[in-house]
């Protein structure tokens, strides 16, 4: 049976892999060096377009120092949250402690929005849905507060919803 040619990615490993990881043992650490060279080579084969590599060596290089910038930025930030690797806790389920700008700009409109949906009820039925939705009262209590009856308060809190649910679906066509 005749031998195999070694394919390109064979000859580079054969060729280059020691001064990779010499070079990736510098960059990323040794306990990290055989990792990153592997996880080069991966990426050169998994390339959509391989043969529009130029230099592949090159590429090698350049991906490695890459996956070295990305993984100190990763060792940098579970350092200053002190997490552990091995941690059941991932570092997506931290939340930044303010919402993002353009959150709390979508979350201001939408108020903005619902205040003048609120404002084209009448007074009692306003205040009873804010009564009921906002602070969390009972029909009874809100009743009571609003000098009508517990039945009427329920009536009043199903007509607001339906209005405020049908104008913020409207705004959204």
């Amino acid at each position: 049976m005749p031998k195999s040619k070694p394919s390109l990615f064979d000859r580079l490993f054969q060729r280059h892999s020691h001064e990779l990881r010499v070079f990736a043992g510098l960059r990323g650490g040794n306990e990290f060096a055989e990792d990153l060279v592997q996880e080069a080579y991966l990426r050169l084969m998994q390339h959509p377009e391989p043969e529009s590599i130029d230099n592949a060596r090159a590429f090698l290089y350049r991906t490695i120092a890459n996956l070295s910038i990305d993984q100190h930025r990763r060792q940098s930030v579970r350092d200053r949250f002190h997490i552990e690797t091995g941690d059941d806790q991932a570092l997506h389920d931290i939340t930044a402690a303010e919402p993002l700008p353009e959150d709390q700009l979508a979350s201001e409109q939408e108020l903005q929005s619902l205040n003048r949906i609120l404002l084209e009820l009448p007074e009692t039925t306003r205040n009873a849905f804010v009564l009921y939705r906002l602070e969390g009262l009972s029909h009874k209590e809100i009743g009571h507060r609003l000098g009508i009856s517990e039945r009427n308060s329920v009536r009043l809190v199903g007509i607001a919803a339906q209005h405020v649910l049908l104008c913020f679906g409207s705004l959204d066509n």
